[in-house]
């Protein structure tokens, strides 16, 4: 008996369609949770084509009440301007693929396009703070701007001049190695940073992220109740006054001995670092009549970028 092929393809791609999406639907859910995109950043659902993050200078102290309101001229700063970019993966499974009933290579495969998604994600973060220290990277050809204030200055910067003229210069990149004593002082210099109106911040250390390769000083450094490298058992009075991150896609520059660390305010970077997603990663396919494929891929669009600095104080060693 001879079978009408279309049919029969069709059906053949109806046998695995709803399997293979349960499981990509499945695994991005577990996949999503370990992501640490959304712990780092603030991140959100987009619905413009891109994204003007605006501020102005914060007022200065209330004054007494004396019978009239105390209105305060501010001045506006400029935008910071995320646009986003477009991403794709696919996958093709062909008809001997399916006539052989390889499920189990169907999936590892689907499956492999939503790690490549997360993946991507990370690598577009990481690549934010590996780069901290210039106003862009260039990932797989490409120029990104995603490191950028709104002044125009790198996230990290030996000099951020005011832009209002009301502040001081400020500093907040050193080329400290991570140890107690360069940690308090990365945590004294942050206490200090003023806004741009020259106010008195409140910005306080309170996360430490470290790379792979820093994890062994940094637990140590925070999370043991004697005092790192001596032997007299003196308190270590970091320990516990840190959350730590450990980020396994931290990397040193190329000409670089030492890791860098970074010392965050988590509150101040959550109101400045953002990750805004335009279109979350969609799964779409096609039946291929001609070839008897059926492709299977993943679309997604995002962009990142920090609007201020001050809720980051870096250490890139030499």
């Amino acid at each position: 008996m001879i079978a009408y092929s279309q049919t029969e393809f069709l059906k053949l791609v109806g046998k695995f369609d709803t399997t293979i999406f349960a499981y990509m639907e499945e695994l991005g859910t577990s996949e999503g949770d370990k992501t640490i995109v959304a712990e780092i950043f603030n991140r959100t659902e987009a619905d413009t084509p891109d994204i003007s993050i605006v501020g102005s200078t914060a007022h200065t102290d209330m004054r007494q009440f004396k019978g009239m309101r105390n209105y305060e001229d501010l001045k506006e700063l400029p935008p910071k301007i995320i646009k986003f970019t477009e991403f794709d993966k696919a996958e093709i499974f062909d008809r001997k693929t399916m006539d052989d009933n390889k499920v189990w290579e169907m999936k590892n495969r689907s499956g492999s396009l939503l790690r490549s998604y997360y993946r991507t994600c990370e690598n577009f973060a990481a690549a934010i703070f590996n780069n901290i220290s210039a106003t862009t990277f260039t990932k797989d050809g490409e120029t990104y701007d995603w490191t950028t204030c709104f002044d125009g200055s790198a996230v990290a910067a030996d000099a951020h001049t005011s832009y209002t003229g009301y502040c001081q210069t400020l500093d907040n990149l050193t080329t400290d190695q991570l140890n107690g004593d360069n940690l308090e002082t990365a945590f004294q210099t942050m206490g200090a940073f003023q806004d741009d109106a020259g106010n008195q911040g409140n910005y306080f250390g309170d996360t430490v992220m470290v790379p792979l390769n820093l994890r062994k000083v940094a637990m140590e450094l925070l999370g043991s109740e004697g005092k790192p490298t001596v032997t007299n058992n003196d308190y270590n009075i970091y320990d516990g006054a840190f959350k730590l991150i450990v980020w396994n896609r931290l990397t040193k520059g190329a000409a670089k001995t030492y890791y860098p660390w970074y010392l965050m305010d988590s509150i101040a970077r959550k109101e400045n670092l953002y990750w805004f997603d335009r279109i979350m990663p969609e799964i779409t396919d096609k039946r291929d009549f001609e070839s008897m494929t059926w492709k299977v891929g993943l679309y997604t669009r995002f962009g990142a970028g920090s609007w201020d600095w001050r809720w980051l104080q870096c250490a890139v060693p030499a």
